[in-house]
C-alpha cells in the first residue's frame, strides 16, 4: 500500500487580497501626488493685451521711426521707406 503525499491546497483569497492591497495603495499615492496638486500648479495670471491693441502696436512699428540703438546707429524706418531704399540702393 503505497500513500501519495498530498500537498495542503492553499486558498487563493489571500493571494487576491494582497493583489488588490496593491492596487489601492497604488491608488492612493496616485491620488495623493498627481490627481490633488491642482491648487499647487497655479499659474500666475499673464496680461496679454487684446487683438486691436496688439495690432495698433504693430502697426506702430511698421510705420514709425523709432532709435533703436543710439551708440551704434540702428534706427526702426517705416517699412515702405526701408522698401524705397533697398531698391534705391540695389538699382545702382
Amino acid at each position: 500500500m503505497s500513500q501519495t503525499a498530498q500537498t495542503p491546497s492553499r486558498s487563493a483569497f489571500p493571494a487576491l487580497i494582497a493583489i488588490l492591497g496593491s492596487f489601492l495603495i497604488f491608488y492612493f499615492l496616485l491620488n495623493a501626488t498627481y490627481l490633488n496638486s491642482d491648487d499647487q500648479t497655479v499659474e500666475p495670471a499673464v496680461e496679454r493685451p487684446s487683438l486691436a491693441e496688439h495690432e495698433a502696436a504693430a502697426t506702430d512699428k511698421l510705420s514709425d521711426y523709432a532709435v533703436i540703438d543710439a551708440a551704434a546707429g540702428k534706427v526702426r524706418l517705416p517699412i515702405e521707406r526701408a522698401k524705397a531704399l533697398v531698391v534705391s540702393e540695389n538699382s545702382k
